[in-house]
């Protein structure tokens, strides 16, 4: 009797071990990974990025900066890309360079495609002013971007934005500008997979 309660359980198990891997070969998982039959990127809700380009001193004092940046994140629908992000900006006409890290959302409101989005950036930048030394302060921008090529594997832009850095007490830097905050005109070319 015990030989067949214990035959029994086996079988058993055995088949709901087979209905299991039948389940889990049949259907897609949702989950960050993407589908279980394989781990792409495409399928899943994760995201990284980069986007180079240049940002235009508005007031003229010769800071003007090269710019190259990177994020990774989430990825979704409504928000095209929720991520934490870095860049490395430096000034062309001096040895300036701006460190931002910051916190970025691109949206364009609709769940279906779109050609147009809004950016957000906001955070906080480590500057380094030449012989001045470090002076950080927050960082920000926001801007419009427009979808040059969109696949599940991958997506470009341009993005056109009004961003900022601050200066905390630039007044007491040995640097030719005058005020606390830095106005840009951004231009930036990006992908994102």
């Amino acid at each position: 009797m015990h030989r067949l309660i214990l035959c029994l359980l086996i079988a058993m198990s055995a088949s709901a071990l087979a209905q299991t891997n039948e389940v889990l070969h049949t259907e897609e998982d949702d989950t960050l990974l993407g589908p279980q039959t394989g781990l792409s990127l495409s399928g899943s809700h994760f995201t990284w990025g980069a986007d180079v380009g240049s940002s235009v001193d508005l007031s003229g004092s010769d800071m003007t900066t090269f710019d190259i940046d990177a994020y990774f994140g989430y990825k979704g629908t409504m928000i095209r890309t929720a991520a934490a992000g870095m860049g490395v900006h430096k000034a062309f006409g001096n040895s300036y360079t701006f460190i931002p890290v910051y916190a970025l959302l691109r949206s364009s409101f609709r769940s279906e495609p779109s050609l147009f989005f809004m950016e957000v950036k906001g955070g906080y930048s480590f500057n380094t002013l030449a012989d001045s030394g470090s002076a950080g302060g927050a960082y920000g921008s926001v801007g419009v971007g427009i979808n040059l090529a969109m696949s599940p594997r991958l997506q470009s832009h341009i993005i056109l934005s009004y961003g900022f850095f601050t200066l905390h007490k630039a007044s007491e830097l040995a640097i030719p500008y005058v005020g606390d905050n830095i106005s840009y005109a951004v231009l930036h070319f990006g992908i994102n997979f």
